[in-house]
C-alpha cells in the first residue's frame, strides 16, 4: 500500500490545527508542518502530532513556503491541506480506500473543495484542486499569492471532498489587505505579473473595494488571452460586479455578455443577466435568462460551482417575474419548485403562506397563534434537540395543536424569521443568551410581542473570570457584551413574561449588567425535566449484556473543535485514556457513547488509545434521550465531555464527573452543587482527579444521588412554571 505525507504551512492556527490533523491523521503516514511565524500555540499543538515541525522565514511568497514543506516529505505521495480544512468522516473513509489503490502510475489526484455552506451545511460554493501528488514527480508550487500546484500526467478525478471550516475560527490572523500588499510589493520590485497574477491582483482590488482599478486589471488580464478559461469567465463576472458598484449599467451588461466568447453560458452568468433585467423591470427577458440557468447542466471542469444558481435561486426569482406579469399560477408553481431545494427558507415559506391565502386554501390556519422557539435545532446534537423536544412535549400537552402553531429555528438563524408572523418568542435552552439573539429579542419587545427566556445560559467566558464570578466580584462585562447589548437585554428582561437562566454564574453576569434582579431567576436548564422511565428499554439493557454483573463507567467524549479551556483536545484525550486504563485495572468496564454525530471520530480515537476490546464497548450510534437515560441508569458513574450528557446522567440518577471544557459546564455544576466533581480541561492532572472522584463516589454514592434528586426536583418545578402557572401564554390565549 502506498504511503502519504501530509504537508502544511501554518501561522497562528491554534484554534483549528488540531481539528484538521485529527480529521486526517488516520490516513497519513507522515505529517510535515512548516510554521511561517506563529506567535500562539500552533507549534505546540503541531508537536502533539509530529516531530517534523519546521520554521520558515516569511518572504512574501506562499509558493516558496509550500515548496519548502514538500521538500521535507519522505513518503510516496504528498497530500496538502490548510489548517482550517478537514476531512469529514465519509471523505476520510474514501481516502483510506483510495490509499489502497494508489500506485506509481498515478501522478496526482484532484479532489473537491467545499468552501461555503448554507444553513443546512450543504455546499454552496465548491471547485476542484489537485490535492494529492506523486512525490517522485517533484511537482512545484507557483505564485506568491493564490499559489497553484502545477501537475501533469495521469490525474485521477476523485469524489473525495476537503471541507473548509474557516467559519469556525473565532479570530482571523489574516488581514483583508494582506494579499493586496504582497502583490503591490512585487510590483514595486519591478517583478513581472503573469496573466494569473493579473487576475488575482484584480480580485484583491475588488475585495478591497477599489472597483475602478480592479476593472482595469480584469481588462488587462482578458487582453492577454492567456488565462484559464474558467478564470476568464469569472473575470467577466467580476468585471460586471465592479461596473455595477460604479453605477455603469451598460458596461455591466457588456461584461456579462462578454463571457459568452469563452464558452457556453454558466448558470451564475445567466442568473446575473436575469437579475439585471428584473431590476430594470424587463421581466420577459429576465424569465428567459432564469429559465436558461435552470436548463444549464453544470460541468465538473474544475471551475467554481455555486449550486444555488442552477437549483433554487432562479425559481425564486421567477416567482417575482411571473407575479409582476400577472401570472399567479406560474408564480406559485416556481415557488413550489424552489421549495424542493430549500423547504425551510423564510422567503419560500412566506410565499407559500401568501399563495395559500391568495388561492383561498387553508383558511383555518390564519386564526392560529404562532410561537417561534429559538434554539440550535436540527444539527444532530442531542443536547440542543432534546430541549426543543421537551418544550414541544410540554407545550402540546398544555395547549394542544388546535389553536397554536409551534415553529422552531430548524437549522436557521432566528434573524431570518419574520417577527411580524409570530405572537410569542421563546429563547430556549442552551448557551444562547448571545450577541445574535439579544437584538432579535429586543425587536420583538419593541413590536409588542410576548417574550420568554426558558433556562438559557451564557458561554465563552474566559477562565480567568470564573473565580471572580464565583466570589461575586466584578468582571469587565464589556469584554463579552457591548453597553448597547447590555441595555437591550435589560429592556428585554423588564418586559419578559419569564426570564429563567441556567445557573448561578449566568445569573451573576446578568446581575452585573444592571438587570432588575427581581425579574431574573435561576430556573435551571430545561434538561432538568428529563426523567428515567419505569420500563427499561430492551435495547439499552442488551447493549450492556457483555458487562453484566460488573461496575460500568459511562464515558461521553467528543470534540469542541479545540474551543476549550487549555486549547488542546488531544492532551485531554490522552489523559482521559490513561485514567480509564487505570480504572479498568481497578475492575471497571467502560462504555463509550456520543450525543453528536461530529463527536464520532473523537470517540473512535479514544477507543484506540485505550486499546482494550475486552473491557471497553464503543457505541457510535446516535440514540434518543430515552434510550440513553435507560442506558446510563446501569452505570456506576459517568465522565462527560458534553454538557447535556451530564443532564442525561442526572435523569438516569447516575453521578456525573463533568469535564469543564467551557464556562457552561461550570455554570451547570454549580447549579446542581456538584462543582467539587468538575475537572477543567486545562488541568495537567486529569487522571489523578478522576481517580480521586471515583473514590469519593464509592464512599458517598447514595448521598450524592439523593442530593441530585432533591436539586433536580427543585429545578423541575422552576423550569415548569411557564406551563404550570400559565405564564406568558395567558394574555395571548385570552386575546
Amino acid at each position: 500500500m502506498a504511503t502519504i505525507s501530509l504537508c502544511m504551512i501554518v501561522k497562528n492556527e491554534e484554534e483549528v490545527l488540531g481539528n484538521c490533523l485529527d480529521s486526517v491523521k488516520e490516513a497519513v503516514d507522515e505529517i510535515v508542518i512548516v510554521d511561517t511565524g506563529s506567535t500562539d500555540k500552533t507549534k505546540e499543538i503541531a508537536g502533539n502530532y509530529t516531530n517534523k515541525v519546521f520554521n520558515f522565514e516569511w518572504i512574501d511568497d506562499f509558493s516558496a513556503a509550500r515548496n519548502f514543506a514538500f521538500s521535507k516529505a519522505t513518503m510516496d505521495f504528498i497530500l496538502w491541506l490548510d489548517a482550517d480544512d478537514v476531512l469529514l468522516e465519509k471523505d476520510l473513509k474514501k481516502l483510506l480506500a483510495l490509499k489502497k489503490e494508489l500506485n506509481d502510475k498515478i501522478d496526482g489526484v484532484s479532489m473537491l473543495y467545499n468552501i461555503a455552506f448554507d444553513e443546512f451545511e450543504n455546499p454552496t460554493f465548491y471547485y476542484r484542486r489537485n490535492r494529492l501528488v506523486n512525490r517522485k514527480n517533484q511537482f512545484k508550487w507557483h505564485g506568491v499569492v493564490h499559489e497553484y500546484l502545477e501537475v501533469s500526467g495521469n490525474i485521477l478525478r476523485s469524489d473525495i471532498a476537503v471541507t473548509h471550516k474557516k467559519h469556525e475560527k473565532r479570530t482571523s490572523n489574516v488581514k483583508g489587505d494582506r494579499n493586496l500588499k504582497i502583490y503591490e510589493r512585487k510590483m514595486k520590485r519591478g517583478e513581472p505579473f503573469s496573466p494569473r497574477d493579473l487576475y488575482y491582483y484584480a480580485n484583491e482590488l475588488r475585495d478591497n473595494q477599489l472597483f475602478k482599478k480592479a476593472a482595469s486589471y480584469y481588462q488587462e488580464f482578458l487582453a492577454t488571452k492567456k488565462g484559464w478559461v474558467e478564470d476568464e469567465i469569472m473575470a467577466c463576472l467580476s468585471l460586471a460586479d465592479c461596473y455595477r458598484q460604479l453605477g455603469e449599467k451598460e458596461k455591466e451588461l457588456d461584461s456579462l455578455c462578454k463571457s459568452f466568447q469563452y464558452d457556453l453560458p454558466r448558470p451564475e452568468i445567466c442568473c446575473r443577466l436575469g437579475d439585471f433585467f428584473k431590476n430594470n423591470k424587463a421581466y420577459e427577458s429576465a424569465i428567459f435568462w432564469y429559465n436558461t440557468a435552470i436548463d444549464m447542466k453544470p460541468k465538473d471542469n474544475g471551475g467554481f460551482q455555486k449550486p444555488a444558481y442552477f437549483t433554487w435561486y432562479p425559481h425564486l426569482q421567477l416567482v417575482v417575474c411571473y407575479w409582476e406579469l400577472g401570472n399567479a399560477e406560474k408564480s406559485y408553481e416556481h415557488n413550489k419548485l424552489a421549495e424542493k431545494f430549500i423547504p425551510n427558507d423564510s422567503s419560500v415559506l412566506l410565499n407559500k403562506q401568501f399563495f395559500n391565502d391568495y388561492f383561498g386554501e387553508k383558511k383555518e390556519e390564519k386564526e392560529k397563534k404562532k410561537i417561534l422557539y429559538i434554539g440550535w435545532i436540527g444539527h444532530k446534537n442531542l443536547g440542543d434537540d432534546l430541549m426543543w423536544e421537551l418544550f414541544s412535549e410540554y407545550f402540546e400537552e398544555k395547549f394542544g395543536k388546535q389553536d397554536w402553531e409551534l415553529h422552531g429555528t430548524l437549522r436557521k438563524p432566528a434573524k431570518e424569521f419574520d417577527l411580524d408572523t409570530f405572537d410569542l418568542i421563546v429563547l430556549g435552552g442552551g448557551s444562547i443568551i448571545c450577541k445574535d439573539h439579544i437584538p432579535f429579542l429586543h425587536r420583538a419587545v419593541e413590536k409588542g410581542k410576548k417574550v420568554m427566556i426558558w433556562g438559557s445560559g451564557i458561554d465563552l467566558i474566559n477562565k480567568k473570570d470564573v473565580p471572580l464570578l464565583e466570589a461575586g466580584k466584578k468582571i469587565n462585562v464589556q469584554d463579552y457584551y457591548s453597553i448597547n447589548l447590555q441595555e437591550k437585554l435589560n429592556e428585554v428582561i423588564e418586559q419578559a413574561e419569564f426570564f429563567g437562566v441556567r445557573g448561578p454564574l449566568t445569573y451573576e453576569i446578568i446581575k452585573q449588567m444592571g438587570a432588575n434582579e427581581k425579574k431574573v431567576m435561576i430556573s435551571g436548564d430545561p434538561a432538568f425535566l428529563l426523567t428515567s422511565r419505569s420500563n427499561i428499554d430492551k435495547e439499552a439493557k442488551e447493549a450492556i449484556l457483555p458487562f453484566k454483573g460488573n461496575k460500568i463507567i459511562g464515558v461521553n467524549w467528543g470534540t469542541s473543535y479545540n474551543y476549550l479551556y487549555g486549547g488542546n483536545e488531544g492532551a485531554v484525550e490522552n489523559q482521559l485514556a490513561e485514567a480509564l486504563k487505570a480504572l479498568i485495572q481497578k475492575g471497571y468496564k467502560v462504555y463509550l457513547y456520543t450525543v453528536w454525530d461530529q463527536d464520532i471520530p473523537s470517540v473512535k480515537q479514544l477507543y484506540k488509545k485505550i486499546n482494550d476490546q475486552q473491557n471497553v464497548i464503543i457505541d457510535t450510534n446516535l440514540h434518543d434521550k430515552n434510550f440513553l437515560i435507560d442506558l446510563l441508569s446501569h452505570f456506576h458513574f459517568t465522565i462527560n465531555f458534553k454538557l447535556h450528557a451530564n443532564y442525561l446522567s442526572l435523569g438516569a440518577e447516575t453521578p456525573p464527573i463533568p469535564l469543564a471544557y467551557r464556562f457552561k459546564v461550570i455554570d451547570f455544576a454549580q447549579s446542581i452543587d456538584l462543582d467539587r466533581f468538575i475537572i477543567s480541561t486545562d488541568s495537567k492532572t486529569i487522571k489523578d482527579e478522576i481517580l480521586k472522584h471515583e473514590s469519593t463516589i464509592n464512599l458517598e454514592r447514595e448521598s450524592i444521588v439523593e442530593k441530585m434528586k432533591n436539586k433536580k426536583a427543585e429545578y423541575m418545578n422552576l423550569i415548569s412554571e411557564p406551563f404550570t402557572k400559565n405564564l406568558y401564554f395567558n394574555d395571548v390565549e385570552k386575546g
